[in-house]
């Protein structure tokens, strides 16, 4: 992405400690989140173009649950173009992934599929989420090879072998496909949590929504009935080894990584 409105890297360090703050919440400190969007809003004033700050506000409004503002961000800063700082993009992908603009998250994206071992340290989260909602097990089974993966992510490798080794890879990437058409107008944030507490590796898909609780039983409902009769229409016995879950916003946990 040249840009004459991108400050030097090492400018970006009040970007860096805006995001720490925001890192450090989770997405209920609705308050808290609103004093960090004044904050950023009065360093754009000095610098509206620049990308960093464009993105530390687009994840901002991520965890506000402001969906169309956050896509409206997402598509300035693509149409502002520049050079990114390899961290700000990262969190840039998690941003588009989160609103589930996966044509985006792909171009840039891909040149990391590229070249697997020298992205993964930092890209890691970005490229499995991908390949998870994209229901790519090809992905999957590259990443899988690499060492010094995340050991708690063993269970989705497994759960990819399952699905690889069953001949079901068409069903794995249907599901997925079934999912994203019906959240992703209302779609804020996309996670998945791993468990094999049944002694088999099972995955929940938590989609976030900025809904009502009445708004969120229904498209549940609507999201687990569509993929049961997925199941059918393929011609298999459904395994029930993949759940969803439709969550309010408020109740994602953030990301928690700041010291």
């Amino acid at each position: 992405m040249d840009n004459e409105n991108q400050l030097p890297e090492d400018e970006n360090a009040v970007w860096e400690d805006l995001l720490d703050e925001l890192f450090a919440l989770n997405y209920d400190q609705v308050q808290e989140i609103l004093e960090v969007e004044r904050k950023i809003y009065v360093e754009l004033q000095q610098s509206p173009n620049n990308l960093s700050g464009l993105i530390t506000l687009m994840y901002c409004q991520v965890m506000l649950g402001n969906r169309e503002k956050a896509k409206t961000l997402g598509t300035r800063i693509w149409e502002i173009g520049g050079n990114l700082e390899a961290f700000f993009e990262f969190v840039y992908v998690e941003n588009l992934l989160s609103l589930g603009m996966l044509d985006m998250a792909l171009v840039l994206l891909k040149p990391r599929f590229e070249n697997l071992r020298e992205n993964l340290d930092l890209f890691y989260p970005s490229l499995t989420k991908f390949a998870v909602m994209t229901g790519n097990l090809t992905l999957l089974k590259r990443i899988s090879e690499y060492p010094d993966l995340p050991e708690e992510e063993d269970i989705l490798f497994e759960l990819a072998d399952v699905y690889g080794e069953a001949q079901y890879a068409s069903v794995f990437k249907s599901i997925m496909k079934l999912i994203l058409e019906n959240v992703s107008e209302h779609q804020c944030s996309y996670e998945y949590e791993l468990f094999d507490d049944r002694g088999f590796p099972e995955m929940m898909i938590v989609v976030y929504v900025n809904n009502d609780e009445a708004f969120r039983s229904r498209l549940q409902t609507i999201v687990e009935d569509k993929i049961s009769a997925l199941w059918t229409s393929m011609g298999y016995e459904q395994m029930n080894n993949i759940g969803v879950s439709i969550a309010a916003i408020q109740e994602h946990e953030g990301w928690n990584i700041a010291e």
